[in-house]
């Protein structure tokens, strides 16, 4: 398993996609950081106006440029390990390549493993290099919105951010063992489409408080739970428990409906059931 994680990590990390990926990653972030500059000196602007409105007023825009840095850095992290993972056992039984590796002695459910592990290294690696960028920026021009983040929520927030590209890609090498290549990248890129739509659905109903909304936002979650993370994220990390100015944020990238600690761990058994059932799609294939 190891040796297929080791090898698995050697080919990820020269594609072209992870490549790209950190390419555009690098022009996000100094886009983002320029945004954040000049929203920086609006601020200063707002803060020399006495009164509380003005206050309220930062807080909202701060949020905002938080969830905005997060969410297009998760969309990012989305890409990546969709695109990058879901051709991963597909296209090697196409070209006939796993066919040389299954003739070896070794468990059809090492590779399996073996994939997860060295994609999710390199995803690990990419995302937390992608959040401390975020905060970084965060930290030095729009500090107002981390004023109720601490060491126990940042990491929490990290842990958090880390497992949407887990997911995704436990679900793209299902589908890898599942469709063929191009198939599995459209079901796969569909779906997510479809958590970030429930997503969007479950927050305006917050809003505008209606039932129907968030009811059919949270059953959406649980078809792909990829954007309760997200929110679960901007919870943490802004403070939504502690923070009474947060819920004065909501929108596109507010929370009105924070998910709750039992998502994280429907979550972790998301990804498990998805990894299970590759394993045993792919010990049944015929290849």
């Amino acid at each position: 398993m190891f040796a297929i994680a080791r090898l698995t990590f050697q080919e990820a990390s020269k594609k072209r996609i992870f490549l790209l990926t950190l390419l555009l990653s690098a022009v996000f972030l100094a886009l983002y950081g320029a945004a954040l500059h000049l929203f920086a000196k609006e601020f200063a602007k707002i803060q020399s106006v006495p009164g509380s409105v003005q206050l309220i007023a930062r807080q909202v825009m701060g949020q905002q440029l938080l969830g905005a840095g997060l969410y297009f850095s998760s969309f990012l992290l989305a890409l990546l390990a969709l695109l990058a993972s879901v051709g991963s056992i597909a296209s090697e039984i196409e070209n006939g390549l796993l066919q040389a590796i299954v003739s070896k002695p070794m468990r059809r459910r090492e590779i399996v493993l073996g994939k997860f592990l060295g994609y999710g290294i390199l995803l690990t690696v990419y995302a937390l290099l992608l959040y401390a960028g975020i905060m970084l920026l965060n930290g030095h021009y729009n500090h107002s919105a981390l004023t109720a983040l601490n060491t126990g929520s940042l990491l929490a927030g990290a842990a958090v951010f880390l497992l949407q590209p887990l997911l995704l890609l436990a679900v793209a090498l299902l589908f890898s063992t599942l469709f063929r290549t191009l198939t599995a990248g459209i079901v796969s890129v569909m779906l997510y489409a479809l958590s970030v739509i429930g997503g969007f659905l479950e927050q305006i109903g917050g809003l505008i408080n209606r039932g129907d909304l968030i009811n059919t936002g949270i059953a959406v979650s649980l078809i792909i739970p990829s954007d309760t993370l997200f929110r679960k994220l901007m919870n943490i990390v802004g403070g939504g428990d502690t923070n009474p100015l947060a819920s004065l944020a909501a929108g596109p990238f507010g929370v009105t409906a924070p998910p709750s600690n039992l998502m994280l761990a429907y979550v972790g058994l998301y990804i498990v059931a998805s990894l299970w059932l590759a394993i045993r799609v792919f010990d049944r294939k015929d290849l």
